[in-house]
């Protein structure tokens, strides 16, 4: 499993912003260490991914050949090739990909199953072996408080500077309501409710979360604040 330590750039990283975080999902294992930006919406059919393998770091590309939903799941089938990247002798590596995309148990996480199939390349260590890996979307999670911050809020792909927070959000008021004031802890200007509304943070400024009173809050795009605490909101998977 070696070949699957896949790490991520600052620098590539930026891309899956610019290809758009609600037509692209990054998928990670638990200890995140396997990083793969999977395109889900629109024409876009390229995909990449980044691996490290010993002291060599690769950049994969994927193209999407075929695709289909079935039972709660999504399939897309394709082709791959990565290359080392830096000094050092030429390695690339090509063959078949599959990532089986299903939600995670109960939760509204989504999984992908990723299948390499290697088949040929230039000096490639891995011709005619294949691997698999089990990763999860790679959503926010809130402190030991239940708060989300510009730190821990923010998209995989600002991760290196906490900055572009998650832009689609539900409600999880225990009354499945939620208030939205126009200030942070101000007075109220609407509600958003569970089972009809997604809180889109304000992404123009980049960072959606301000303090007030040691408390994060998320503005929004109406214009007003809610409580940035997994009591009241938490981020959903896309795309949606």
């Amino acid at each position: 499993m070696k070949r699957l330590n896949i790490w991520f750039y600052a620098g590539v990283m930026s891309l899956i912003w610019c290809g758009g975080a609600a037509s692209a999902t990054t998928y990670v294992n638990p200890n995140g260490k396997t990083t793969l930006n999977l395109s889900e919406k629109g024409n876009n059919r390229s995909s990449f991914y980044l691996t490290k393998v010993g002291n060599r770091e690769f950049l994969g590309n994927i193209q999407i050949t075929r695709s289909e939903g079935a039972a709660g799941s999504y399939y897309y089938n394709g082709t791959f090739k990565d290359s080392a990247t830096g000094p050092g002798r030429k390695i690339v590596c090509s063959g078949d990909i599959a990532i089986v995309r299903r939600q995670v148990g109960r939760s509204s996480q989504l999984g992908a199953e990723v299948t390499w199939k290697v088949k040929a390349g230039e000096n490639c260590p891995s011709i005619g072996q294949t691997f698999k890996v089990n990763l999860v979307e790679a959503l926010p999670r809130p402190n030991a408080s239940g708060d989300y911050t510009s730190s821990n809020a923010n998209t995989w792909s600002s991760q290196t500077n906490g900055f572009v927070t998650w832009p689609a959000w539900r409600v999880t008021s225990r009354d499945g309501q939620l208030n939205c004031r126009k200030t942070a802890n101000g007075a109220i200007q609407q509600v958003y409710r569970a089972d009809k509304d997604t809180v889109a943070a304000e992404l123009r400024g980049a960072n959606a979360i301000t303090m007030a009173n040691g408390q994060p809050w998320l503005l929004t795009r109406q214009g007003c604040y809610v409580r940035a605490n997994s009591q009241y909101i938490q981020p959903v998977s896309m795309p949606q």
